[in-house]
């Protein structure tokens, strides 16, 4: 699994929403390419995917995401509804999802995109 400076191409999301995967490109090369598959997926929030450049994919433990984060995931779930254990209690929602093997995932890059995944693994 490679990513670092990795151009994300395309990403996919299979199986009502469970998996995602990344499919990722070296610049230049057409031959070299990377995959990185997102399992039992609870949410994921991707901005400004179009010209990607995957600079980093990072794992935090859920009780130590910043406030920036968890308003995002308090907006997301009143718009979306959704959010697994989450009923109005968003500490013990993070609780219930690291009880059940839940990571969040923020992936970085070096032109615009942002993007988080909570998720059980990641391949």
């Amino acid at each position: 699994m490679k990513y670092h400076d990795y151009h994300l191409k395309s990403y996919s999301v299979c199986d009502f929403g469970k998996t995602i995967t990344l499919h990722l490109v070296y610049p230049d090369s057409t031959k070299d390419e990377s995959e990185i598959r997102f399992s039992d997926v609870v949410v994921h929030d991707f901005i400004h995917t179009g010209g990607a450049i995957i600079t980093d994919i990072f794992e935090t433990e859920l009780s130590k995401i910043s406030k920036e984060l968890e308003n995002g995931l308090v907006e997301w779930a009143g718009k979306f509804g959704g959010l697994a254990y989450y009923d109005g209690d968003l500490e013990l929602c993070k609780a219930k999802l690291e009880k059940n093997g839940c990571k969040i995932w923020t992936i970085c890059s070096a032109i615009g995109f942002e993007g988080i995944i909570i998720a059980k693994s990641k391949k």
